[in-house]
């Protein structure tokens, strides 16, 4: 839809027509004529032609504007990568927490079945010294009932 608007620049009307709404092309108009108006009182007379003055300060602006955007893009699309980085840190983090937790759980069983091994073999071994002590009894009374035998 196309808007004719008609606006005053530096004294001089202008009927602009445009896709933009009305309050745009007046807000445009209005930034023009504003810098218009600024060179105007910094030239004085030497300004001979405001209008080329104000075009190259507002191109100049323009093209400071878009260098920024470029900077800005540039500086986006490393927040893009660091987040990127950082997210995939986190996530080798967690799975590596994860694999820490099992590990531990492994262990922990690990370690309860060992516990019940040494448990038995205690066991065992107690009841091997008690053999043992049974043996060397056995062993002093035979001795002693072959040395009766024999004197």
């Amino acid at each position: 839809m196309e808007n004719k608007v008609t606006v005053k620049i530096y004294g001089q009307e202008y009927t602009i027509t445009g896709d933009k709404p009305e309050e745009t092309i007046i807000k445009i108009a209005e930034y023009v004529d504003n810098k218009m108006r600024l060179i105007s009182r910094v030239a004085g007379e030497a300004g001979g032609n405001i209008g080329i003055l104000s075009a190259i300060n507002i191109a100049e602006e323009y093209f400071d504007a878009l260098s920024q955007v470029e900077q800005l893009g540039i500086a986006k699309a490393q927040l893009e990568n660091d987040s990127k980085y950082y997210l995939k840190m986190w996530e080798d983090a967690k799975s590596n927490y994860a694999k820490y937790q099992e590990s531990v759980k492994s262990m922990k069983n690990l370690q309860k079945e060992e516990s019940s091994k040494i448990e038995e073999l205690q066991a065992k071994c107690s009841e091997y010294e008690n053999s043992f002590f049974d043996l060397q009894m056995e062993n002093i009374r035979l001795k002693s009932e072959i040395e009766k035998l024999r004197g």
